[in-house]
């Protein structure tokens, strides 16, 4: 066979790929509610035909997504490992416990603050906003259902909460990968997030207050309530012991050991405290850290519908789906990253920037439409820090503004984008879709708010960090050394 000549992708080529995406999702999935999964497929064979076009062969191209879902492996392994802690946590009766005595003390207008407020110290603690909505932030959802409270709401709150701590925490992944990718230290980094972060969470919290306030209070409970904590009191044992597994997640995070042995242990204890204290078979148990918790396995009885719909949840079956969005996902990410159509795509951004606002400016939309593309954070802060390190330096702004920028979107946004890793984890979690009737999007105040603020901070200089001529030339210095070896490659 003839060897074919490779070429760049025109920008024009690279757009209508991108734009493809856009559209085909957007009105696939919005307009007709189709699943997102074969959206993604179809993007990326219109992906493929271009890259076929500038001569890219079919191994080269299945290359790049192997590579692309290599890079993906770690989040694959939290996901499988949250969804075993779930049903764990159900057959142990730890969830169930936080949700029994939660709706005795909880009152009604406080639950929507509340649960916002116990996932930011839970993901600070922990650096990991899907175990701590996973955890606290499912049993806060059981609290929300027995009280007859919004879901929706509740979810956002979950989420919101859940992000503040992925975003600020010291152990978070994309907390130590921004400033990695942006060249500055972990430290600088979280001290200069919370110049966005911090008033994007206060106005989070008083939006759940105003919320809260709103709900109607009744003497005593809701007979929903009542009925599920009569039915969770004669399904399980309460015991301290049951407060272990979390004890464990949490002391593993602050003495920084991997999240996913440590999740895998807080399994190991929870399926000890199910056979001992809650007396349910092992065997039993065992299996459904794979298929799913069922209450009807462990539990003859009558129980309301509600309290099954509750307990019944977890296990790596339960997360199929999330695994199978994300493998979809890079097929197409895999292709335009790999053929070079992302960087053609995004780089007229860089022709239009003549000062500190259009810089953040553009690298917050490079950012959004590579998280859009790739439906996680790392890559936007993989390629928003190689672009536009440079251009900060050159403007003497801080390295830590721009690794901060970074995740204002890419760490943020990433919840609301469903066919991304988190929106599909939290969508499988929560039971509650992103967009649509229903859809947790609008009320997950912190997540949308906090790149309005960075705009803010961009346009007024508040949180804008300059460098002195002798660390700007420094860091140049520096940049040159890194790229010493790279050829540049004109596009």
């Amino acid at each position: 066979m003839e060897k074919r000549t490779k070429r760049h992708a025109t920008l024009k080529e690279s757009l209508f790929a991108i734009l493809s995406f856009a559209v085909i999702v957007a009105v696939g999935y919005l307009g007709f509610g189709m699943r997102v999964e074969p959206l993604m497929c179809l993007a990326a064979v219109v992906a493929g035909i271009i890259a076929w076009r500038c001569g890219y062969t079919w191994a080269e191209m299945e290359d790049g997504m192997c590579k692309k879902v290599y890079q993906a492996a770690p989040a694959m392994f939290i996901i499988w490992a949250t969804g075993m802690v779930i049903a764990a946590m159900m057959f142990s009766g730890s969830i169930p416990m936080v949700i029994y005595y939660g709706l005795k003390i909880m009152n009604p207008q406080y639950l929507y603050l509340c649960t916002f407020l116990v996932c930011c110290v839970m993901s600070v603690i922990t650096g990991t906003s899907w175990g701590s909505a996973g955890t606290v932030g499912l049993a806060m959802m059981g609290v929300a259902l027995g009280l007859g409270l919004d879901a929706t709401i509740t979810a956002a709150a979950v989420i919101s909460g859940s992000i503040f701590g992925d975003k600020l925490s010291p152990l978070s992944e994309t907390t130590n990968l921004a400033p990695l990718c942006a060249g500055c230290g972990l430290y600088e980094h979280i001290g200069s997030m919370l110049y966005t972060t911090v008033p994007s969470a206060v106005i989070a919290g008083i939006v759940y207050f105003i919320a809260g306030r709103g709900i109607e209070t009744q003497e005593g409970l809701p007979e929903e309530a009542v009925n599920m904590l009569a039915s969770l009191d004669s399904i399980y044992e309460w015991n301290v012991l049951l407060l272990l597994p979390f004890l464990l997640i949490l002391s593993s995070a602050l003495l920084k050991f991997p999240p996913v042995p440590t999740l895998l242990a807080s399994v190991i204890i929870s399926l000890i405290l199910g056979a001992t204290v809650q007396d349910f078979d092992l065997v039993a148990g065992i299996a459904s850290i794979i298929k799913g918790f069922t209450i009807e396995t462990f539990y003859t009885a009558d129980v309301a519908g509600q309290v099954i719909t509750l307990l019944n949840r977890g296990g790596m079956s339960s997360m199929s789906s999330v695994i199978i969005i994300l493998f979809c996902g890079y097929t197409f990410i895999g292709i335009v990253s790999s053929t070079g159509m992302l960087r053609v795509a995004v780089k007229p951004l860089m022709n239009h920037i003549n000062g500190r606002v259009s810089l953040i400016f553009a690298t917050l939309m490079t950012d959004l439409i590579v998280l859009l593309c790739a439906g996680s954070s790392y890559p936007p802060h993989i390629v928003a820090g190689e672009m536009f390190r440079k251009k900060f330096i050159d403007q003497g702004i801080e390295l830590k503004v721009l690794s901060r920028s970074m995740e204002d979107i890419g760490t943020m946004i990433a919840p609301l984008v469903p066919w991304g890793s988190s929106g599909a984890f939290y969508a499988a979690t929560l039971g509650v879709a992103a967009w649509g009737t229903g859809g947790y999007a609008l009320w997950a105040v912190n997540t949308w708010i906090n790149p309005i603020i960075a705009m803010i901070c961009a346009i007024t200089g508040f949180g804008i960090f300059k460098m002195s001529k002798e660390k700007q030339a420094e860091e140049l210095k520096k940049y040159e050394k890194l790229n010493a070896e790279a050829v540049e490659v004109e596009i």
